[in-house]
């Protein structure tokens, strides 16, 4: 008799297990994601593990303690046999409350078709991530905070009756933190890469009231505030801004971003290139500009040119001729002050025809009335002709046959002079 009582409260002892376990999803096997999706830290919770039927109708409820009655129930519109996705939006009062009051909430979900619970009071992590609360990552070259939309930074703190917000800087001084973040800026890292910089140990001392655009303090009513320009880093280098938010009903809050002033901006004093250039068609040139000061901060330029039928120039620098001709180039900084002009001339050697000579000197002289021809290597490109063309001797115009003929003449006269006083003398 006491073997089968024994048996019986066996028996009853695995049936409630069985029924436990078609009400609740064993919570050591969820697993939960969760991001931040907009700057006013509203969350999505992806809970995996779930033991959920598609042809039913889910629903979770927020509270800040496991034994918290669950007075309002929200739709879950994105879920699987396996997962859930809840998303708790800071625009949605219930949520923000329970936010701003604890950094551990508890989720239930229930299947509203049956109304049975399905997973019961989840602790999940509602602490504000670090970076949400602002609307800018980085503050670059330490430039003054402004309340434009460009460089301004936004708190928003909604509903935050009599709240108080406070600053301070903590330079980093850990140089691979620092190179990290210089290769991260280098290939526009993006938030959550910055993010993973940053220090999660929130300093206790040397706060500073933070004032807004007319320099009163952050206005509770709004929960908004921008800040005043007068707000800087205080010298050169890598620093934390860390924001602290304090009020009524409302959680101390930290927020943390990174300031760069590793830099300060050199200005620009001039451009310069060489005044000429030749370039040949077929070939390229890159044209090199000199900036002044050599460490200026910017030194970005653009690029044209006057004729680009002649010539055209790119982004960088390289110059393509077209035709034969002459361009201007002109590169311009990026303020449009400072500009710098190089005249490029295309030319077309492929056109040149190379002459050559053969560095002799002709000598030409007469034998037998027939004309021979001597060659002698000489170092001046000239040729001297002396050859007897038509019985005319070159550049004289003299004939042969006159020559002959004087000759004759004048020997003749001799002669006959020497022969006349010699028959003198015998008389």
């Amino acid at each position: 008799m006491k073997k089968t009582k024994l048996l019986i409260v066996l028996l009853m002892l695995v049936l409630l297990s069985m029924v436990f376990t078609l009400n609740y999803s064993n919570a050591s096997s969820i697993t939960v994601t969760r991001t931040v999706y907009s700057n006013d830290a509203s969350m999505k919770f992806e809970f995996k593990g779930l033991e959920l039927d598609t042809t039913h109708e889910y629903q979770f409820g927020l509270g800040t303690t496991k034994a918290e009655t669950i007075e309002k129930w929200y739709l879950i519109t994105e879920y699987t046999n396996v997962s859930a996705i809840l998303n708790i939006s800071t625009t949605t009062t219930d949520f923000r409350n329970v936010i701003n009051q604890v950094d551990i909430g508890y989720v239930t979900i229930k299947d509203k078709t049956t109304d049975k619970v399905i997973l019961q009071p989840y602790a999940i992590d509602l602490k504000i991530p670090f970076l949400q609360l602002t609307n800018y990552t980085v503050i670059n070259n330490g430039k003054e905070f402004g309340y434009t939309t460009n460089n301004c930074i936004n708190i928003a703190l909604r509903n935050a009756q009599n709240s108080k917000a406070y600053y301070q800087y903590e330079k980093i001084t850990d140089e691979k933190l620092i190179s990290k973040y210089k290769e991260l800026k280098a290939k526009n890292g993006d938030m959550l890469q910055l993010q993973s910089l940053l220090k999660t140990e929130t300093p206790k001392n040397n706060w500073t009231s933070w004032k807004y655009w007319n320099g009163h303090d952050l206005d509770g009513t709004s929960g908004i505030g921008h800040t005043q320009n007068s707000i800087s880093v205080p010298d050169t280098g890598l620093y934390y801004m860390w924001l602290y938010f304090s009020g009524n009903n409302i959680k101390p809050m930290y927020g943390c971003i990174l300031v760069d002033n590793l830099e300060k901006e050199i200005a620009l004093d001039s451009i310069t290139l060489p005044k000429t250039q030749e370039v040949e068609i077929g070939k390229t040139l890159t044209l090199k500009p000199t900036f002044s000061p050599e460490n200026t901060t910017n030194k970005i330029v653009t690029w044209t040119s006057s004729d680009e039928t002649v010539a055209t120039v790119d982004n960088v620098g390289k110059v393509t001729p077209k035709k034969i001709g002459s361009t201007i180039i002109t590169v311009t900084s990026q303020d449009g002050k400072k500009k710098a002009s190089c005249t490029v001339t295309v030319v077309d050697k492929t056109s040149d025809k190379n002459t050559t000579t053969t560095n002799n000197i002709v000598v030409n002289t007469i034998k037998n009335n027939t004309t021979s021809t001597t060659n002698t290597v000489g170092t001046n490109n000239t040729v001297k002709d002396t050859t007897i063309k038509g019985g005319v001797l070159p550049n004289t115009g003299i004939g042969f046959g006159l020559i002959i003929t004087i000759v004759s003449l004048v020997g003749g006269g001799i002669f006959t002079y020497f022969k006349y006083n010699n028959l003198k003398d015998i008389k």
